[in-house]
């Protein structure tokens, strides 16, 4: 096989649309890494935010980055091919591996959330195994996974993604058995888990409000702390539903249209909505967090304020340098 796959050219009308996702798509994609952004620098300039919840929160912003630079990372490739007409099969299967990493990456993100709102519920006694030392540990395990699953379809024999025609990505072929097992890891057995934690978090929170053994202060400091948990559980499942919304037109189309007969718009406009909810998710985290939220409030009054300050101070030496010329005139 070429390094080199010759790309067939497209109607007008597909190639209005190519350009009209790819702008919509980076346009969205810009807007979530300007907002992670704010988000992490917000969560890391202030100490008393530099909390367990805060830096699982980190851990998603950087998901959400890096989600969003494969994205454009992908647009550039695909404004190429409709320059060059070729495309490189051995970049086409990177670009293609980091996109399928960091969509697994941000699933991992929210699963860890949930695992860890779901340990300290369930031992809310056991600090050690929800402290920030053992959730390092968890990230790093996170992140070689998230990057080693998707590798399994760079070391077959045969190359498993490819550039697909229609949806104009690179991406798993959609009849090799890869597929599948890419929709296990980073679709299915995420969402499995979060759900099977949620019920059970539920539970142990319904069963909680009735221990026997547990002063009363205790009781309800407990179970304080567990409505709060359950309260980050329930966001975090809310954004993993989103996510999940957004990928699921593409995933049903992949495994349903095997033979291609579908539009190419359905396999375009449906890759822009996991961008869009990763997008909503962010912005649902900056509304939520109060603290970030007014932190960024207070650095753009700052900015506004120093803008006014240069205005003013530019103002008051044209002001003079008039004075001083009408002066030396008359």
């Amino acid at each position: 096989m070429g390094s080199y796959q010759t790309v067939n050219s497209v109607s007008l009308s597909i190639l209005i649309n190519i350009i009209i996702k790819c702008i919509i798509e980076s346009l969205v994609c810009f807007c979530t890494i300007v907002l992670n952004i704010l988000i992490i620098t917000s969560l890391l300039g202030i100490k008393r935010l530099r909390t367990t919840q805060h830096f699982l929160l980190i851990n998603v912003s950087f998901a959400c980055i890096f989600f969003s630079l494969s994205c454009i990372i992908s647009i550039s490739l695909t404004m190429s091919t409709l320059y060059s007409k070729t495309i490189n099969s051995y970049i086409c299967q990177l670009i293609g591996f980091i996109v399928i990493s960091s969509c697994h990456c941000l699933m991992f993100s929210y699963t860890l959330v949930t695992f860890i709102r779901f340990l300290t519920i369930i031992y809310p006694f056991n600090k050690k195994i929800t402290s920030i030392q053992y959730i390092k540990i968890y990230l790093i395990i996170k992140w070689i996974l998230a990057f080693i699953l998707p590798g399994i379809s760079l070391i077959l024999p045969n190359q498993q993604i490819i550039f697909q025609p229609k949806a104009r990505l690179c991406t798993i072929s959609q009849q090799s058995p890869i597929l599948f097992i890419s929709f296990c890891t980073g679709y299915i057995i995420p969402l499995i888990l979060i759900s099977s934690m949620n019920l059970i978090t539920y539970i142990n929170v319904a069963c909680s409000r009735q221990i026997l053994g547990l002063s009363q202060t205790k009781l309800t400091r407990l179970n304080k702390r567990k409505r709060r948990n359950l309260r980050l559980l329930r966001q975090f499942s809310l954004f993993t539903i989103i996510f999940l919304f957004g990928w699921t037109p593409f995933i049903l189309i992949e495994v349903i249209d095997k033979e291609e007969k579908l539009s190419d718009i359905f396999y375009l406009y449906t890759l822009i909505l996991p961008s869009i909810c990763i997008l909503i998710d962010s912005s649902v985290i900056l509304h939520w967090n109060k603290t970030i939220y007014q932190q960024i409030q207070l650095w753009k009054q700052i900015l506004l304020r120093k803008t006014e300050i240069i205005n003013d101070e530019r103002d008051y030496h044209v002001t003079t340098h008039e004075i001083t010329l009408m002066s030396r005139n008359s």
